[in-house]
């Protein structure tokens, strides 16, 4: 799994990289729910930073699969609304064949 913006992801690799991010997220809010270390906080923040990039790039491309622009991820902060639109990313289908953000990333 690669981070960028550009190109195109389908359903089963969005869906695996999301578990993966929200899977070590909830280890680390579980070993540091009682931390007091500053350090230790710091690191997780880090952490936490990255994650929440890689979890962008893979939300902007899985958009670009469904030949929607990656601003469309700004929906996801809309209370409720943005819940129904996380549901249409996992369920729906990728367009077939190319589009105008790149090959079909099931015929590669």
């Amino acid at each position: 799994m690669n981070i960028t913006l550009a190109g195109r992801l389908n359903r089963q690799p969005y869906i695996i990289g999301y578990l993966i991010i929200s899977f070590i997220s909830a280890i680390l809010t579980y070993l540091t729910k009682d931390s007091t270390s500053t350090l230790i906080t710091i690191f997780v923040g880090i952490i936490g930073i990255l994650m929440s990039i890689t979890l962008l790039t893979l939300i902007v491309r899985r958009l670009h699969d469904l030949d929607k622009s990656g601003w469309f991820a700004l929906i996801l902060l809309i209370p409720f609304v943005g819940f129904l639109f996380s549901i249409y990313l996992w369920l729906a289908k990728g367009t077939d064949g190319p589009n105008r953000y790149g090959a079909d990333p099931l015929w590669n």
